[in-house]
């Protein structure tokens, strides 16, 4: 059964070993990258974080080109983290580059708009923008392992409520239902003469503001029919599964993960106190 991120972007784990790994595995092993994130403080612990979650990646057989994909929305983030930093923070530091933008003197003194880039505001530039790669990352790793299947089987595992575990299928289900419904706009849009690679930024910009009625409209109609047929089949919030046609516990191997996750989180947090 392909992956949720095999059926968005067609990238998905080829590791068996890994693919047989317990749900809750594939969950907290991504869940405790991006818990370390928040206690990340400095380039090495950022750079370390970012290797740790490509060698997670690469361990499920996740190719870490799929990045490419990303790389417009990364790169245009990390260039408005440092345009922020340059243009509107003044932080204290070996001065390195310094420019007057606008200079006007007042009654009350002179005010100056001024560029300064700092060791220190490129060490905090360089951080954020290792934390966005390490949050892309940990989200390949998850989507890319995690089939719903896996969610269902193994939310039930652990006892959770059956409407629960159908809600958790549900929501990466809408996803690929949005995606599925905005490519077919797209090439409905692109077989009416809208040639997206000529057109400009804010026309495009535009054409996909008026691509959200036709895809509301597919939410609101797809959402009353699931929610008919999960009436149709007495599938409530508080239903119960009378029966279980699949056994999916926890192996060693699983065990191994969750505590490799823990102590990946415990050791970034103890990082952290000890700056």
């Amino acid at each position: 059964m392909p992956t949720i991120l095999g059926e968005l972007a067609g990238v998905e784990a080829t590791s068996p070993e890994y693919m047989r790994l317990h749900v809750l595995s594939k969950l907290a092993l991504p869940l405790s990258i991006s818990i370390s994130i928040l206690f990340v403080k400095d380039p090495a612990s950022a750079l370390s974080l970012v290797l740790i979650a490509g060698l997670a990646c690469k361990a499920a057989g996740i190719p870490l080109s799929s990045i490419k994909k990303y790389l417009a929305v990364i790169v245009s983030m990390s260039s408005f983290i440092v345009l922020s930093f340059a243009l509107f923070t003044r932080m204290p530091g070996k001065v390195l580059y310094e420019a007057t933008l606008y200079k006007f003197k007042a009654e009350k003194g002179v005010f100056e708009w001024t560029i300064e880039v700092t060791d220190t505001s490129l060490t905090y530039a360089s951080v954020f923008i290792l934390r966005i790669f390490a949050m892309v990352l940990s989200a390949i790793l998850l989507l890319g392992t995690v089939t719903d299947r896996d969610l269902i089987w193994g939310l039930r595992s652990l006892k959770l409520p059956f409407g629960a575990c159908v809600a958790a299928s549900l929501f990466f289900r809408g996803i690929q239902f949005f995606v599925a419904d905005f490519n077919t706009i797209r090439e409905a849009m692109m077989a009416r003469g809208v040639d997206f690679a000529k057109i400009s930024l804010a026309r495009k910009f535009l054409l996909y503001i008026n691509a959200l009625i036709p895809l509301l409209s597919l939410m609101i109609t797809r959402s009353y029919e699931v929610s008919l047929a999960l009436e149709a089949r007495g599938i409530a919030p508080s239903s119960r599964a009378l029966s279980s046609y699949h056994r999916y516990g926890l192996s060693h191997s699983d065990y191994i993960v969750l505590v490799l996750s823990l102590s990946l989180s415990l050791a970034y947090i103890l990082w952290w106190w000890l700056l």
